[in-house]
């Protein structure tokens, strides 16, 4: 069963934006890869930017 996981900064994990993003997610894999939706599973976290590194530093 395919899984996605996407870990974004929280303040992009809404009540509005995590559905559509489950729903477009879900779409593309089956798209290109023929599985059945009702196999994908989608997780998505948000993360704090000051538990985020990027190039070595904190992104906050």
């Amino acid at each position: 069963m395919p899984v996605i996981e996407v870990k974004l900064y929280d303040h992009r994990v809404t009540d509005e934006s995590v559905p559509k993003m489950i729903e477009k997610l879900t779409d593309a894999l089956a798209e290109s890869s023929g599985a059945a939706k009702e196999h994908i599973q989608v997780v998505i976290q948000g993360v704090s930017p000051k538990h985020w590194g990027i190039a070595g530093k904190p992104a906050a």
